[in-house]
């Protein structure tokens, strides 16, 4: 009995030795995310977590206040006012906005980043368009260099805000030597300049990946640079001495912690631990269920605040409708075999098992959340032998008794057998799985195929893929359909990955776009969401309820329903928080 007791003391000793404690006095924010961004680069990259970083170290016209979700100045002086015609705005920037090497931050800068924005050249191609669509041009005040105005090609719903959404880069450090100075908006949207060996060399050295990678090369007007980046494993960003905005009162320009470190954590079973331990003072991503599980335990409760909380935003299973026919042959270029989809996928059961009930159920592209939501979508249940019918409707049947489908395409019998992409972690794997037990059962073979968020996004992008599992986050704000639903967003390989539209879909888009009347716009938007759950690109899932946890050595720790959340430059270390013990449950 002696020897068991002290086996169990060693073993404990042993497992608190390995515990890996850290200085929780010390004004350092350790955030949990779940992939390293695609890159940092200020016009290359369109990630969620690259966002996530950008809301530090980047900074732009205009920002989303996280309370009242209406825009509000941020680099100007106040919200610009209009022409009367509604085609020209007009903006002042503040005069205390200094660069990083002292210089300050004037209309040229606005100018050279929204040029660089708007060319063909940049490799943006995911959110150009929309700019493309709405800025005509860019003017300086002769005699203010804090003046300028932006010109609309046409009325447009997002035309006041538009160039609010760009990330303002230097001028003199990107070009110093004025490369574009010459080189007119009318130019650069009719793509009629000349390509000199000159402009193609700048081009290669901005695009090139060093300037999303390499810390010297992200510049940005925030409160933070990135002073480290060990690929897989973290980002740090430091607070930066003298700066600008150090005396303002907006939330977006505090900078209380002196470091935050972006923890790169993949597994849920590893953010749990990591919670456990305290070694990370903030995360939204840990699984529902570890989330839960912690929060049954007084311990994790007297050192975290938590909760879960909506958040704008869509998950789903998108369908290929132009495939290119051999590699990716036409499963769903027919609406009923996509409507078929839908009714087989058991979102419920989902939603209870993997979820714990911790999402919302969803029909449409636009949130429940927000005005513009379509609620005379119906969600479309789970029912196989609806799907059946819809399947044999569609010209797939079972012609050898294998219960498998097939059909002839181009005179060979095919199998209803496609790839199912999604990007690799153990919740999405168990999700595809339910889904493929219950395809099945409807006569199609889905073939779970895991990637890497690089390849995944790249094969989507390039519409190299059969269905794949995904999702979009979102915002309070009006996200344009432009970039997701137009058909030109298909063709220049935007984020309209499924191919979805037609010259009704895109007048609508159109409509919505090019009024200031909001009934019009409102009418065109629900118009649209109706088009889309007919059309069925995609098959709309819910939208999982944001997870929060914050460590209570931190003031300020506010969460909203807006990305991101919570903001990390808020959290002010509380120098008499007394840290409770590691100890238990070890």
């Amino acid at each position: 009995m002696i020897k068991k007791l002290f086996l169990y003391f060693f073993c404990f000793l042993f497992i608190s030795s390995c515990v890996k404690k850290r200085d929780l006095t010390n004004n350092t924010v350790v955030a949990h995310i779940l992939s390293q961004p695609d890159g940092l680069h200020p016009y290359n990259n369109n990630s969620v977590m690259r966002s996530y970083i950008f809301s530090y170290t980047q900074k732009t016209l205009l920002g989303l206040d996280l309370k009242s979700l209406d825009y509000v100045p941020d680099l100007i002086t106040e919200l610009p006012s209009s022409s009367s015609d509604n085609k020209t705005f007009y903006f002042e920037l503040r005069d205390d906005i200094k660069w990083d090497n002292g210089e300050q931050l004037t209309g040229e800068d606005v100018v050279f980043s929204t040029k660089i924005m708007l060319c063909h050249l940049t490799n943006n191609s995911q959110i150009r368009p929309i700019y493309n669509s709405v800025i005509k041009s860019v003017k300086l005040d002769p005699e203010n260099p804090l003046k300028f105005t932006m010109t609309a090609q046409d009325i447009n719903w997002t035309a006041k805000t538009i160039l609010g959404g760009i990330y303002i880069q230097q001028k003199s450090y990107w070009d110093p030597n004025g490369l574009f100075d010459n080189i007119t908006f009318e130019q650069i949207l009719a793509r009629s300049f000349k390509e000199t060996d000159e402009l193609s060399d700048w081009f290669n050295k901005f695009n090139h990946a060093d300037n999303g990678y390499k810390p010297e090369n992200l510049k940005g007007l925030g409160p933070y640079y990135v002073s480290e980046w060990e690929p897989s494993q973290y980002v740090t960003l430091t607070r930066k001495e003298n700066w600008w905005g150090a005396n303002d009162s907006s939330l977006d320009n505090k900078a209380y912690p002196e470091k935050i470190i972006f923890k790169i954590i993949k597994e849920d079973a590893s953010s749990y631990l990591a919670l456990k331990n305290q070694e990370i003072d903030v995360t939204t991503n840990i699984g529902t269920v570890k989330l839960m599980k912690l929060r049954e335990r007084e311990y994790f409760n007297n050192n975290y605040d938590s909760d879960f909380l909506d958040r704008y935003g869509i998950s789903y299973i998108g369908l290929n409708m132009k495939p290119d026919g051999i590699k990716h042959k036409p499963f769903f270029v027919d609406k009923k075999v996509r409507r078929a989809v839908a009714h087989m996928i058991p979102i419920d059961e989902i939603i209870e098992v993997m979820m714990h009930g911790k999402a919302n159920r969803q029909a449409s592209n636009v949130s429940p959340l927000k005005k513009t939501y379509n609620d005379t979508l119906k969600l479309i249940p789970l029912d196989i032998e609806k799907a059946k019918q819809l399947l044999d409707e569609a010209g797939w049947v079972d012609t050898d008794g294998d219960n498998i489908r097939d059909k002839v395409i181009n005179g060979v019998k095919t199998p209803f057998s496609f790839k199912f992409s999604y990007m690799s972690s153990p919740t999405s794997k168990e999700i595809v799985l339910m889904m493929k037990e219950s395809m099945y059962k409807a006569g199609i073979v889905a073939e779970p195929t895991p990637m890497d968020f690089s390849l995944f996004y790249k094969n989507a992008g390039d519409h190299k893929f059969d269905a794949m599992l995904a999702g979009w986050g979102s915002s309070a704000a009006y996200s344009n359909p432009m970039q997701l639903w137009h058909t030109t967003s298909w063709v220049n390989k935007g984020s309209n990955f499924c191919g979805f539209g037609d010259a009704y879909s895109d007048a609508l888009i159109d409509e919505a776009n090019k009024t200031l009347d909001y009934e019009t716009h409102r009418n065109a938007l629900l118009k649209l969401q109706a088009k889309i759950y007919e059309d069925q690109p995609y098959v709309f899932l819910y939208i999982t309820k944001r997870k929060f946890a914050v460590h209570k050595r931190f003031d300020n720790r506010e969460m909203y329903f807006e990305f991101p959340g919570l903001r990390l430059n808020n959290l002010k270390l509380n120098s008499n928080y007394a840290v409770n013990s590691l100890i238990e449950d070890l």
